[in-house]
């Protein structure tokens, strides 16, 4: 980035209302990982409701439930991992930024 535009980015954040560039980068970071919390909890959300119980429980019961398919189950066992995985580590990055 040239001198003069770093000095214009600087101008522009500045105009926001932001101390610095850093400043800046750091509340839109923020932003996107709230909005990948959100989705991944909606997720989380839609299969416990789906299934009636919390991803623990699911995973104790798994073998024992009737429905849907069990490729069904496999499938949404392991997109239900990766969002609650996901929620953790975007959480893990918020409290690094707070």
């Amino acid at each position: 980035m040239s001198i003069p535009q770093q000095s214009a980015l600087e101008q522009t954040v500045q105009a926001f209302g932001y101390a610095n560039i850093m400043a800046f980068a750091r509340e839109q970071a923020l932003g996107l990982l709230q909005q990948r919390i959100a989705y991944y909890q909606s997720r989380v959300d839609y299969f416990s409701a789906k299934y009636g119980y919390d991803y623990a429980t699911f995973c104790q019961q798994f073998h024992t439930l009737q429905s849907p398919t069990l490729l069904e189950r496999e499938n949404d066992s392991m997109e239900w991992e990766t969002a609650l995985d996901a929620l953790g580590e975007y959480e893990r990055d918020i409290h690094a930024l707070v």
